[in-house]
């Protein structure tokens, strides 16, 4: 008798060890995504950032050439801009928040995301 409750107790510790180590497994590659995903949005953002300014540079010289001033060109760019800018603002949620909270939720919870496609 003695015996059978030690090799429960074995089973329930052996039990309790595997499931932390893959608690510790989920969580380890969890973090390994976010942190290659957060490293690849910033190289990309970082090269997206300096094509985008040199084309606001080639369009405001390019406009500023058919506009005749220089003023005006640059002036044109920002107000496309600002244009983008209240564009951006007015559907914020609709295209960046909605998938990235989605995006969380299926790589905090997998199991959950596979449910709502069946």
């Amino acid at each position: 008798m003695i015996e059978e409750f030690r090799d429960i107790k074995n089973d329930i510790q052996e039990y309790v060890d595997v499931r932390v180590n893959l608690i510790k497994l989920h969580t380890a590659e969890n973090i390994s995504k976010i942190l290659t995903q957060t490293a690849t949005f910033a190289i990309v953002g970082y090269l997206m950032f300096f094509i985008l300014l040199f084309f606001s540079f080639a369009v405001g010289f390019f406009l500023a050439e058919r506009l005749h001033s220089n003023e005006l060109g640059f002036l044109s760019v920002a107000g496309i801009y600002m244009l983008l800018l209240i564009l951006f603002l007015t559907v914020r949620k609709r295209i960046i928040e909605r998938p990235i909270i989605k995006a969380v939720v299926k790589l905090f919870f997998p199991k959950f995301s596979n449910d709502e496609k069946e």
